[in-house]
């Protein structure tokens, strides 16, 4: 049987493809209007790029966009209408520009521009289920050193990464009250605690690369001698937990100094996750990139590594983790935790010799600086 929407829609492509591009530039990130891409999006809006250029989100969510700023709009990534899908061709096949942080948007036209901003530096492989495909014409990433190590870990050419730091960064060095974020608000200080996904569902399947859910705190007796460490150091744990990850049995507790966060939280108190784990007292992580960010801050970082020999036999490390993660403390057990958050609420930086010389090696800046880097790259190399 003849499908006729498929042929509208290849003809559609092929004569969309000889036409020249316009001065569209798209965006993506995940979650949407976040991470580095919206940090871009903020930096180009301060310099007026919307007189100039049509700016549209591709969102996976069916989010609109404030209407009131001139020459912005979004288009959802998952309306299967044959129109709408029309439309959403349309533009991303004229665009000159489409600028990414998570989603692989495909390029349509050897001369449009695909600028791949990165989720973030590579500590996992992810060589086997995660890698950037040859249409991009460059990466993002945070300093040379690491380039070397993200090339390996995302199978992309090392000579196409560029150094500039990540705009989402710069959120890093802004200074609010988070305390008062919380209806007690007078803990001594706040831990941040954003752990990777260990059971990661995507496209219908869930790949388990280890068999626990948070470390430590995934066993109930566990959890509740950490809270009750945390609350006699008048200390707050707030966790974040990565969106693919079920935490449903830990939230059941109900504990007093560890909390739960989503993306919610951040909207509705209208910051962004970077300014609040910035102005955090200190960061709990384990194999996640935020490890390599948080260095700028200069602060305490521990490293939940309860499942680190299964982690690194089913997903594997890109990086020599006693060397680059030397900037963190390493939390086995229960008993290392509870050290990690007496180390943090008497102010014992006990790491802080070793994060510095990390960080200059980590980072080929060490500033807020990335967006106004990147947004100028950008002009000098795309858009002239």
């Amino acid at each position: 049987m003849f499908d006729y929407r498929r042929f509208v829609l290849s003809l559609y492509k092929t004569l969309l493809n000889i036409l020249p591009l316009k001065n569209y530039i798209i965006f993506e990130s995940l979650p949407d209007f976040t991470d580095n891409t919206k940090a871009v999006f903020d930096e180009m809006l301060n310099r007026r790029y919307n007189k100039k250029y049509k700016l549209i989100w591709i969102t996976h969510k069916n989010i609109r966009i404030n209407k009131k700023i001139k020459n912005v709009n979004s288009i959802y990534r998952w309306n299967h209408s044959f129109f709408y899908h029309l439309k959403r061709t349309y533009f991303l096949s004229r665009a000159r520009l489409v600028i990414t942080c998570n989603i692989f948007l495909k390029k349509y036209s050897e001369k449009q521009t695909h600028f791949h901003l990165s989720h973030g530096a590579a500590i996992k492989n992810c060589s086997a289920y995660y890698r950037y495909p040859d249409t991009i014409n460059n990466v993002l990433c945070i300093s040379d050193y690491l380039a070397e190590t993200d090339s390996f870990s995302f199978s992309y050419p090392k000579q196409r990464f560029i150094s500039l730091g990540y705009p989402r960064n710069d959120d890093l060095f802004k200074n609010i009250n988070i305390k008062s974020l919380f209806k007690d608000n007078n803990y001594n200080k706040i831990v941040y605690w954003m752990p990777t996904f260990r059971q990661y569902k995507g496209f219908g399947d869930i790949n388990i690369y280890s068999d626990i859910s948070i470390p430590i705190i995934h066993k109930s007796e566990s959890a509740k001698v950490v809270n009750e460490c945390a609350k006699v150091n008048n200390v707050l744990i707030v966790v974040k937990p990565h969106h693919s990850q079920d935490i449903s049995q830990i939230t059941q507790l109900n504990l007093s100094n560890i909390i739960f966060i989503n993306d919610e939280f951040f909207n509705e108190n209208k910051i962004t996750n970077y300014q609040f784990l910035g102005n955090c007292d200190a960061l709990l992580t384990d194999y996640s990139s935020v490890y390599y960010d948080y260095l700028l801050c200069d602060k305490p970082i521990g490293l939940c590594w309860e499942d680190y020999d299964i982690y690194s036999k089913n997903v594997g490390f890109a990086v020599y983790m006693n060397t680059v993660m030397a900037g963190g403390e390493k939390i086995y057990t229960t008993e290392d935790l509870c050290s990690f958050i007496s180390h943090v609420a008497n102010g014992e930086d006990v790491l802080k010799e070793q994060r510095n010389k990390l960080c200059s090696l980590l980072h080929k800046y060490r500033d807020n600086q990335s967006s106004r880097r990147v947004v100028n790259y950008i002009e000098e190399n795309y858009l002239k």
